[in-house]
């Protein structure tokens, strides 16, 4: 479903990726990884082509984005959601206007479906009954879940999650990473997840690529990262630093 090909971009002096490749299949959980700052949000944002490369392309379905004019470019864009890092809900709204938001900007529903569509993509996420709740009201937890509601709504064929179980505790991480696989399972929407956390990893990806100084060092399944002898993937896998830490 996505191709990039030597992907390279730079800001400045900092050289952030260096002709990265990679192919991600239709369906599948694609966990990207990495350190902080060895650029996995700036791939991310060229797949939603929110940032145009240096050199490259991105090739979603045969066509390289690109290319395209900004009207087709918008339904490439529509055949996307994102769950942001941290959920990034319209304060101002509450939960059903938030996960009603896109569809009263790109369809042509009216307000009955609208209502029967929000309530399914809650339900979908294991909310019931919050529509009505301002966002700044609900955990941590719920309010990532009606981010990811909201960022189904359109039924996507692609799902874009930027670091979804960062600041969260291991149980809502595992009730995350379980919402991933479930909408897998039941939609066949393919995923790409950009994280830090291994447990997730291990736990719900289908295959893994490990970004490391602008390159992808290793790509394959998450056994392949357990049983690596790279030094760099090893420590990254264990959460080592690479030596003892003076305090002094």
């Amino acid at each position: 479903m996505i191709l990039i090909e030597n992907l390279t971009k730079s800001f400045g002096s900092k050289h952030v990726l260096r002709g990265i490749n990679l192919e991600i299949k239709k369906g599948e959980i694609m966990y990207i990884i990495g350190k902080s700052g060895s650029g996995k949000s700036v791939m991310l944002k060229h797949i939603s082509a929110l940032m145009r490369p240096d050199q490259g392309r991105v090739i979603i379905d045969g066509q390289d984005i690109f290319n395209l004019n900004e009207k087709d470019l918008t339904g490439v864009r529509r055949r996307m959601g994102v769950l942001f890092q941290m959920a990034a809900l319209f304060d101002s709204m509450s939960v059903y206007e938030n996960v009603a938001f896109s569809l009263r900007r790109f369809t042509n529903m009216n307000e009955t479906q609208i209502a029967r569509k929000v309530k399914e993509k809650l339900e979908l996420v294991g909310l019931r009954g919050v529509e009505d709740l301002n966002p700044a009201s609900l955990s941590g937890g719920m309010q990532k879940r009606v981010g990811l509601a909201r960022a189904i709504a359109l039924n996507p064929e692609i799902v874009l999650y930027d670091e979804p179980t960062t600041a969260v505790d291991p149980i809502l991480g595992a009730t995350v990473d379980d919402l991933i696989s479930t909408l897998n399972r039941e939609t066949g929407i393919t995923s790409i997840v950009i994280s830090h956390d291994m447990n997730s990893v291990f736990r719900t990806a289908q295959r893994v690529a490990m970004l490391y100084e602008g390159k992808f060092i290793l790509t394959g399944t998450p056994n392949d990262f357990r049983t690596s002898t790279d030094p760099v993937v090893q420590q990254f896998v264990e959460g080592r630093a690479r030596g003892p830490i003076s305090i002094l």
